[in-house]
């Protein structure tokens, strides 16, 4: 069936985190020069990266990780990592390759798309203001705002309600094999799972839909099309 909506996940999904770490780490580089040894700016990107666990570590245990791990002449407050942190992180984020293009043309087809995250407002909505995509967005929906996580069924359920369209004629798009693929089949939408960040857990059936980039979309899309005819 060709999908009426197509709602998609945030981090790792629309956003390419490690790119988007490469930039961060430049700012970073930049404003903590002084405070640090001589360090290349991939070094700092790597670090982060590694300490960061595609953004499901602790915050605090982050910053912690970053005072020990780089080279500091005069380490800073954590309070300081946490503010810098805090206001240029999200500024940082970078596309995923294709995102427009695939945007663009679901859009154009009339297919209604939002964004379903786990996370809080304060560092969510900077990430698609960044981006740029809000005109592309008939929803967005955040965990903190809605007071439910992925993958918990009520989550998708409100995304699907404001876009007006029933579970069984929708799919989810992201990149986490429980929260995004799981929570979206229980919720009862087709999940799209996008392979390559998180590996699939052996306790449960590889996912029949998957793509391994985002404009990979609009061939499934078609392939419903040609089916529906």
């Amino acid at each position: 069936m060709v999908p009426h909506a197509i709602l998609l996940d945030l981090d790792e999904t629309l956003i390419d985190r490690t790119q988007s770490m490469a930039q961060y780490a430049a700012r970073f580089h930049r404003d903590f020069v002084d405070h640090l040894a001589p360090i290349a700016v991939p070094t700092i990107a790597a670090t982060i990266l590694t300490a960061d666990e595609r953004g499901y570590r602790l915050r605090a245990a982050l910053f912690a990780d970053l005072l020990q791990q780089l080279p500091w002449r005069m380490p800073p407050a954590i309070e300081r990592l946490h503010t810098h942190w805090e206001a240029w992180f999200p500024a940082s984020s970078v596309a995923r390759a294709g995102l427009y293009e695939t945007l663009t043309a679901l859009h154009a087809q009339g297919i209604r798309l939002g964004i379903v995250t786990n996370g809080v407002v304060r560092r969510q909505e900077p990430k698609i203001e960044t981006l740029r995509i809000r005109p592309y967005l008939s929803t967005v929906v955040i965990s903190e705002a809605v007071q439910v996580k992925k993958p918990d069924p009520r989550i998708f359920a409100r995304a699907l309600a404001e876009v007006c369209c029933a579970a069984p004629q929708a799919w989810f798009v992201g990149d986490h094999p429980i929260n995004d693929v799981l929570g979206a089949a229980a919720a009862g939408c087709r999940p799209i799972w996008l392979r390559g960040i998180h590996p699939w857990p052996p306790d449960h059936p590889v996912p029949a839909w998957q793509i391994g980039a985002l404009p990979e979309l609009l061939a499934l899309v078609q392939q419903e099309r040609n089916t529906a005819t």
